[in-house]
């Protein structure tokens, strides 16, 4: 445990890149419309407020408490038995049953908002946020399961190292303990393992029918477009109340 906590701290020390070796299935400028939000761009540079993390704190639990139905939705459309039971270990570690320990994820997020005093009550559930849920439980049904693939890999678990390493930056730089931080730290270790599972099955798919790719983009565009709009409202948020009501400005790339 002591070794698998360190190994946690270490990997998630500096902001994790996106291998490019995702680009055939991630395009450049939806990474950068991601980073280019005014919310990742304050927890990049250190100016993340902490009424802003929390709030996504508030907001992410919205969305995360859904996960396993996002996978359940894909399993249910994806035919080939040796591909769901690859799916199946990625919903078991969800649940607290992989290699990370019994603890189901859903309680490790629980107990973080416990420790650091954040109540989802204390916020409505937001309209940007609702439509995240509502885009990635509609993706992830899809009768075509690339276009769920392309969802929940692309616009999900792949992208999770690079997203979660931004955010713990910006809580390392508010002074947030390391103890509060470990449902971001394992997932930033252990959601790139996920993603390459499901890239196997993109691969195989594409190498069969080169049209399959299509099907995935547009899978991983909406997600990454909803998740967008998902950090947009929560920068606009915080920034509509220091300057009442104003228009939110972006930041320069830190």
């Amino acid at each position: 445990m002591k070794n698998q906590k360190s190994a946690n701290k270490q990997a998630s020390s500096k902001i994790v890149s996106i291998e490019r070796s995702w680009n055939k299935y991630l395009d450049p400028e939806w990474r950068n419309g991601l980073d280019e939000t005014v919310f990742m761009q304050l927890c990049r540079s250190g100016k993340a407020s902490k009424p802003m993390l929390h709030t996504y704190v508030r907001q992410q639990f919205h969305y995360s408490r859904h996960f396993t139905r996002y996978l359940s939705a894909l399993l249910a459309n994806v035919v080939d038995e040796s591909d769901r039971r690859e799916l199946v270990e990625n919903l078991f570690e969800e649940m607290g049953l992989g290699e990370f320990g019994a603890k189901p994820h859903s309680q490790i997020y629980r107990d973080m908002m416990k420790s650091m005093r954040v109540s989802s009550e204390d916020e409505p559930v937001f309209a940007a946020t609702q439509n995240l849920v509502d885009t990635m439980l509609e993706l992830c049904s899809s009768k075509n399961h690339l276009v769920g693939l392309g969802a929940l890999c692309v616009a999900a678990e792949a992208i999770v190292p690079h997203m979660y390493s931004t955010i713990v930056k910006g809580f390392r730089a508010i002074g947030e303990s390391e103890k509060n931080l470990e449902f971001y730290l394992i997932h930033i270790e252990g959601d790139d393992e996920h993603a390459k599972t499901m890239r196997r099955i993109m691969d195989r798919e594409i190498a069969r029918s080169p049209d399959a790719l299509h099907d995935i983009h547009h899978g991983a565009r909406l997600g990454i477009r909803a998740r967008i709009r998902f950090f947009e409202e929560i920068a606009a948020h915080h920034q509509q109340d220091r300057s009442g009501g104003g228009k939110v400005r972006r930041l320069r790339a830190a």
